[in-house]
Formats: C-alpha cells, structure tokens, sequence
C-alpha cells in the first residue's frame, strides 16, 4: 500500500506541475517550456520517491517494468489504479487554478486533453498519433528502466531521476505538437475524465499506444539486459547441481 501511494503522489507532482504550466503559463511558455516542466517534475519526484517505489509515475513504465520482470505482478494494479487517482487529481487542480482568473480559462480542459485529427494542435490523424504514443512511451519506458541497470548500489534512484527527466521532457518536446499529452495513460484518462466528450472518444489511442510501447520497451530489455536476479539464481542453481 505505501508502495502505491507513493505511485499516486508522484504521478499528482507530475501531472499538476507539467499540466499547471500548460494551462496557466502556456502562452508564456511555449513547448519547451511545459516540456521542462513535466521533466524537472518527474525528477523531483522520482528523486523523492524513488527508494519507496521505483518512481514510475505512468502506467506505461509500470507495464514495461512487470513485463520485464522488475516489478510483481500483483503490484501492477495498485499502482496503475493510484497513478490513475494521483493525474485525475492533478489535472482538476490545474484546472481550478487556471479557471481562478476573471473571464476563467475556457477551453483549458480540451487544450490538456489533447487528441488527434482537428483536436491535435498540429492537425496530425490517428496514425501519427498512435504511433507517437507507441514510439514515445517505449522510449520513455527503456531509458528510465534501462539507466538503472548496471548502476552501483545507491546510485540507482538518483540516475533514474536524472534519466527519467531527461526522457520525460525530450517525450513533450517530440509528442506535445503531435497528441498534446504524450505517453501517459494516467494523465490522458485523467484529462478525458474531466472533459468527457470527445476526450472520451479518442482516449483509446492514449491508453492503447503507450501499453503497447511499454510492452515493446520490456521485450528489448530482455533482449539487451540479463534479467535482475538471473545470475544468483544460476548460482544457486550450480551450488545445488554441487
């Protein structure tokens, strides 16, 4: 359970902070900016939470990271079900905030919901936007669980959070003119939950794409990684052979 909540909190740093300065400071600050923003988030975060957790902050990490063999597979729905809670929470909060102004902020809700075809801020169809969220989310997932791989003792979660920032910003920089909210079922459910409609309708694309990413980011770590644990188990394995 502490476990999971940690999940939930992480993902609500996340999520309030990359989606607060889309909706209150976007003008201000443009794609690059936003895109810092989610990244430093995450890094603070994971550099917070990384010892409770592992800090994987989105479904689709936590996807690749079972499926890889890095995490129990009991543990998957917990975590998912938490981030899920943490992003829906984050998302109303940076809504509330940018509708405190005079004249609110109308159409904030369909800005952070992103989509594809005339919902994409660059016009892009659903192909582009499926496999930008396939693409994204495989390379978020393999960087972030791949950087901690070979780390020394201790030294894991502070390259995770190093590692995971610098995904999580390069991910906005690419798919934010494409999608809007790239690689991250949580926030997207979060978004569609808030703005119904047709933020409901192409959600499918923003849960389907970065489970399949982070499906292919655990099948290349397989391939590239030995599995944790495989070489005590080969020896014990020989010891018993003894």
């Amino acid at each position: 359970m502490r476990r999971a909540w940690a999940e939930g909190i992480g993902t609500f740093i996340v999520v309030f902070a990359g989606c607060g300065a889309a909706a209150v400071g976007g003008a201000a600050l443009g794609t690059i900016g936003i895109a810092l923003a989610f990244g430093l988030a995450f890094a603070g975060a994971a550099l917070a939470l990384g010892p409770v957790s592992g800090a994987h902050l989105n479904p689709a990490v936590t996807v690749a990271a079972a499926l890889a063999g890095r995490l129990r597979a009991r543990e998957v729905v917990p975590y998912v079900a938490a981030q899920i809670a943490g992003a829906t929470a984050g998302v109303g909060l940076a809504v509330t905030i940018a509708r405190g102004r005079p004249g609110g902020a109308p159409g904030v809700l369909d800005a952070l919901s992103g989509g594809f075809g005339r919902h994409s801020p660059g016009f892009y169809g659903a192909d582009a936007a499926i496999a930008a969220e396939i693409g994204l989310s495989a390379l978020l997932a393999f960087v972030l669980l791949g950087a901690t791989h070979h780390a020394r003792p201790g030294l894991q979660h502070e390259l995770s959070a190093a590692a995971g920032g610098v995904a999580v910003t390069l991910v906005h920089l690419v798919g934010m003119p494409v999608t809007g909210l790239p690689a991250h079922p949580a926030r997207a459910l979060g978004a569609a939950f808030c703005a119904g409609g047709v933020a409901l309708d192409q959600l499918w694309v923003f849960v389907l794409g970065p489970i399949v990413g982070g499906a292919i980011a655990a099948m290349a770590l397989r391939v590239l990684f030995v599995p944790e644990g495989s070489n005590e188990r080969a020896r014990a394995a020989t010891e018993r052979a003894r």
